[in-house]
């Protein structure tokens, strides 16, 4: 009996060791998984600057329509991949938003992002594995991937095109 009742809470010990890194990990927002195609590049002209270097070959007219994957397991665009992604989702305000890019030369109103309420941005926790670390969510159907202030516009692949948000409507 004794041993019986030792090896049921081994068991369960390591059923809840084995649970509890899946259950802690955030995933993804609603709507973020699928493939993205991106559509354009802001600021147009890039400024380089000393202190961060950007993928080129991500970060260029030719990335125009390729498609990046997003699930809670990897996100992948071309060659390449980051496993167990860990975005940490967190909301800016516009203003802290736009200080913290204004060295790029993007303004809130050339990102749409200029509706007055609070930015949600995703920072990756693989950062170095992607020719991005940074996705900003526009609305359920559009977001931007940005590094060092430039930012890549994608839209959801899938056809789908939400609504505007309430807080967007005119």
């Amino acid at each position: 009996m004794r041993d019986t009742l030792s090896l049921l809470k081994m068991l369960c010990a390591a059923a809840l060791i084995g649970v509890a890194p899946a259950a802690l990990a955030q995933n993804l927002p609603a709507g973020m998984s699928g493939y993205w195609k991106i559509t354009k590049m802001h600021p147009k002209k890039p400024l380089t600057t000393a202190s961060c270097t950007t993928n080129p070959s991500f970060f260029s007219k030719t990335a125009r329509g390729s498609r990046v994957l997003m699930s809670d397991q990897k996100i992948v665009w071309g060659p390449a991949t980051a496993t167990s992604p860990a975005p940490r989702v967190s909301m800016m305000e516009p203003a802290d938003f736009s200080a913290h890019h204004s060295q790029a030369g993007v303004t809130l109103h050339e990102l749409s992002l200029d509706h007055g309420s609070k930015v949600e941005v995703l920072k990756l926790g693989a950062p170095g594995t992607l020719p991005f670390d940074t996705v900003v969510v526009l609305d359920p159907s559009t977001v931007y991937f940005e590094r060092c202030g430039i930012f890549m516009e994608a839209v959801h692949d899938s056809g789908f095109v939400a609504p505007p948000l309430p807080n967007q409507q005119q």
